[in-house]
C-alpha cells in the first residue's frame, strides 16, 4: 500500500520542471529514444540515448547511471565489462589520462597546452577527509543506538526501544535505505515505530518509503517549517538547485582517473528512487516524546537549514546533532546555492547543545564521537570559529572594508584553523565572509563606479580589445600560466570566451587552467565545479539547463495541495501574460478547499477561497489532482473524461494554461 502510494516503482528518469498543483505536470518534453544495433561499445562502456539527441552513444557506465538518474539519458545497451586493473595500472592511468584526454582535443585544434604540474589531482587534505566516513559500517554508539555511516552521503540512525525502533534520517534513495535496513536487521527485527527528520535536505529524507515498509502507522516527526523548506529547495528551485547540486557533488564526473569525484567527508553520491513522505507530526520549538520506552527531546535550532533540529536522548546522553556539525567549517555558504544561513543561528544552536554535556555525539554525516571532553572540544571549537568569522566580518564592514578585501583578510586563529574537525572540505573562510557581507548589506559595496555597471559581455569586449584582441589576450593567459597566476589566467579566459564562446584554443586553455586550480583546492564543492566546467569546455559533458529535478511526480502528488499551488506563480511567462486579466477558480470537492488564480499585470496572484466573479471555474477531487500532478492524466483529458468539471469555455482554459512554462495539457504530451 505504502509502496504504491509513494511511487517506489516509478521511473527514475525525472526530466521534470516543477509541478504546480491543479495544472498538469510541468515537464520538458521527452524525445522518443532510438538506437543503432550496430553500435559496439568498448569495454567498460555502455550504450545510451540522450533526450536531446536520438542517436545513441557509448559512455562510461558510471556516467550512464548518473545521466539516467538526472533524467538526461536512457540506457539501451548491455554493459561491456572492463578488465580489472592492478594497483600499478590504476596509478599509471591516474598519471597519464589527464594529458592524454586533452591531447585528443589538441590534434584537431592545433594548440599545445603546458604540461600539468607534477602534483596529485586530489588535494591530500581533501583525500584525507575520506577517513571520516570510510569504510562503510554500522557503528554501535550505545546498547540501543546505532548509526549507519558510509553507505550513502548521509547517515541513518537507529534507536532500539522496547517493542520497536526509531529511525533518524532516511538517506537519499529507496535503494540505499533498503541496503541499510538489511544491515539494521542483523541487529534487531523490531518494527519501525517512528521516523525523525533532522531537516529537509534530500539526502536525509528520500529513502523514507523503504523504512515505512518496516512498520505500521509510523509517525514521521519534523519541525513546522520542514515542508516549506523541502518544497522550496526541491521544487520551487528544483531545476537550478539540482543542476548546481550535481556540479558540487561531482555527478557529471567519472569515478576513476584524475578527474574523478571525491566527496571528502561524504560517501559517494548514490542513484535511485525518490521515496519521500511528508511528516505526520510537527512542532514549533521543542517536543518531548516517549516512543517504545525511549525518551527523546527534539529541539528546533536552524543553522545549515531553516528547519534544522537536534535530537537529545537524556537517558543515554546521546546527542543527534543533524547537519550543524560534520567535520567542516560550518557550512554558512554552499556553492550549490541556498538562502542566507545566519552564522549566529549556528552559534545559538551550539550554545543550547554544549550544556547537555553529551557522552556521545552522532552527526548526520561522518562517524560518531565518544567522550565528554572530545565532544565539548568539537562543539566549542566549531561554535567559536563560526562566531569569529561572523564577528570579524561585521567588524570589518563597519570599518569600511569591502567583501573582496575582507575575504582576503580574515583567517581563523591558528589553533582553530588547524582543528581536525574544522576542515575546508566544503568551503574555506573567504566564501563565508562574502556571504555574511552580502547577507547583511546586500550586493552594493559602496563604490558608485559599480552602482550601474556595463554588462559582462560589454566589459569582456572592452577588456579583450584593451589587451589587443583575442590572440594577444590568449598570449597573456599563457604568460599568466607561466607565472603560476592560474586564477588570473582563468579570469582572462572567461573574458575571451564571453567574446568568442566557441574559440577552441580559448576553451582548451581555460579547461587546462580550471583543472590545475582543482588540483590546488581543499574543497570538494570547488574542485568538482572546476572539473565539471573543464570537461564541459572540452566537450566531454553537455548539460541542458533546467533539465533536472530533485523530486518526482509521484512525490509531488503526495505533498499538500495548499503548499504546491503557492509556487505556480514562478512559472508564469510575463510576455505571454501581458495585458491579460483572467480569474480561474479551483475547488477540490472532497476536501472543501478552494483557490483563486488571478492573472493580472503579468503576475499570478494566488489566494485562498473561491473567487466571487471568476471567468472560469474548475472542480475536481484530490484523487484526480494526484493523477494530474503524478503525470497520469492531462488537465484537458480530465475535463473531457468528466473527472474535472469546467464552467467556462475550454479554449479559454487552454489559453490560460498556455501562459505558463512547460505545462502539458494532455497525458501523451508528458
Amino acid at each position: 500500500m505504502i509502496a504504491g502510494m509513494i511511487g517506489v516503482n516509478s521511473t527514475k528518469f525525472f526530466i521534470i520542471a516543477l509541478i504546480p498543483l491543479i495544472l498538469s505536470i510541468g515537464i520538458a518534453p521527452v524525445l522518443p529514444f532510438s538506437y543503432s544495433e550496430e553500435l559496439v561499445c568498448p569495454s567498460g562502456e555502455i550504450e545510451v540515448v540522450r533526450v536531446t539527441n536520438p542517436n545513441s552513444i557509448c559512455i562510461e557506465q558510471d556516467t550512464a547511471l548518473r545521466w539516467t538518474h538526472l533524467g538526461i539519458a536512457e540506457i539501451v545497451g548491455e554493459p561491456v565489462q572492463a578488465p580489472v586493473k592492478t594497483l600499478e595500472e590504476s596509478k599509471k592511468v591516474e598519471k597519464e589520462s589527464t594529458q592524454s584526454e586533452s591531447k585528443q582535443e589538441l590534434e584537431s585544434t592545433e594548440i599545445e597546452l603546458p604540461p600539468y604540474p607534477d602534483q596529485p589531482s586530489i588535494h591530500p587534505k581533501l583525500l584525507a577527509t575520506n577517513d571520516f566516513w570510510f569504510p562503510p559500517a554500522v557503528h554501535k554508539v550505545t546498547d540501543n543506538v546505532w548509526v549507519a555511516v558510509g553507505y550513502d552521503m548521509a547517515n541513518s540512525i537507529m534507536i532500539e526501544g522496547d517493542d520497536g525502533i526509531i529511525i533518524v534520517d532516511t538517506l537519499s534513495t529507496y535503494e540505499k535505505a533498503k541496503e541499510v535496513i538489511a544491515e539494521f536487521r542483523k541487529i534487531t527485527d523490531k518494527p519501525v515505530k517512528a521516523i525523525i527528520y533532522t531537516h529537509g535536505h534530500l539526502d536525509h529524507v528520500h529513502g523514507t518509503g523503504a523504512f515505512l515498509e518496516e512498520g505500521e502507522d509510523v509517525e514521521i516527526y519534523a519541525h513546522d517549517s520542514h515542508l516549506d523548506f523541502y518544497i522550496n529547495e526541491n521544487s520551487v528551485l528544483g531545476p537550478i538547485a539540482s543542476t548546481r547540486s550535481a556540479h558540487v557533488a561531482g555527478a557529471f564526473l567519472p569515478t576513476e582517473g584524475p578527474d574523478r569525484s571525491n566527496l571528502g567527508v561524504f560517501a559517494p553520491a548514490t542513484l535511485g528512487t525518490i521515496a519521500y513522505v511528508a511528516p505526520t507530526q510537527t512542532f514549533s520549538d521543542e517536543l518531548e516524546v516517549e516512543i517504545s520506552g525511549v525518551k527523546l527531546k527534539m529541539v528546533f535550532v536552524a543553522g545549515e537549514s531553516s528547519d534544522q533540529i537536534y535530537v537529545w536522548l537524556p537517558d543515554e546522553e546521546v546527542l543527534l546533532i543533524g547537519d550543524n556539525i560534520y567535520a567542516i567549517i560550518p557550512n554558512i555558504y554552499t556553492l550549490r546555492g541556498a538562502v542566507y544561513r545566519d552564522p549566529m543561528n549556528y552559534v545559538n544552536a551550539l550554545d543550547k547543545m554544549i550544556p547537555l554535556d553529551a557522552e556521545y555525539l552522532v552527526p548526520s554525516h561522518v562517524k560518531p564521537v565518544t567522550g565528554k571532553e572530545n565532544i565539548r572540544d568539537i562543539l566549542v571549537s566549531t561554535r567559536d570559529a563560526t562566531q569569529y568569522i561572523y564577528d570579524q566580518t561585521i567588524r570589518g564592514m563597519n570599518q569600511g572594508y569591502t567583501a573582496d578585501e575582507l575575504s582576503r583578510m580574515i583567517q581563523l586563529p591558528e589553533h582553530l584553523d588547524n582543528h581536525p574537525w574544522l576542515t575546508k572540505t566544503r568551503n574555506d573562510v573567504s566564501t563565508h565572509v562574502k556571504t555574511i557581507y552580502y547577507g547583511n548589506l546586500g550586493w552594493y559595496e559602496g563604490d558608485s563606479a559599480f552602482l550601474n555597471t556595463i554588462s559582462l559581455k560589454d566589459r569582456s569586449h572592452k577588456i579583450v580589445n584593451g589587451f589587443g584582441g583575442v590572440d594577444t589576450t590568449i598570449s597573456s593567459i599563457r604568460d599568466a600560466i607561466d607565472n603560476g597566476e592560474y586564477q588570473w589566467a582563468a579570469e582572462l579566459g572567461a573574458y575571451v570566451l564571453n567574446v568568442e564562446p566557441d574559440n577552441p584554443k580559448a576553451k582548451l586553455l581555460q579547461a587546462y587552467v580550471l583543472r590545475v586550480l582543482s588540483f590546488n583546492s581543499e574543497g570538494m564543492d570547488e574542485r568538482h565545479w572546476l572539473l565539471t566546467d573543464a570537461r564541459i569546455l572540452e566537450g566531454k559533458i553537455t548539460i541542458v539547463p533546467g533539465a533536472f529535478t530533485q523530486s518526482s511526480p509521484e512525490q509531488m502528488a503526495e505533498l499538500p495541495i495548499e503548499k504546491l499551488i503557492k509556487f505556480l506563480p514562478t512559472k508564469l511567462d510575463p510576455q505571454k501574460a501581458a495585458g491579460i486579466d483572467t480569474i480561474l477558480g479551483v475547488t477540490y470537492s472532497d476536501i472543501d478547499m478552494s483557490f483563486t488564480l488571478h492573472v493580472r499585470n503579468s503576475i499570478l496572484a494566488v489566494t485562498d477561497g473561491a473567487p466571487e466573479s471568476p471567468d472560469m471555474t474548475l472542480v475536481l477531487d484530490s484523487d484526480t489532482h494526484k493523477l494530474i500532478v503524478g503525470g497520469h492524466l492531462g488537465i484537458l483529458d480530465a475535463v473531457e473524461l468528466g473527472q474535472a468539471e469546467l464552467s467556462g469555455d475550454i479554449d479559454d482554459l487552454v489559453n490560460f494554461l498556455n501562459l505558463f512554462d512547460n505545462l502539458s495539457l494532455r497525458t501523451n504530451e508528458i
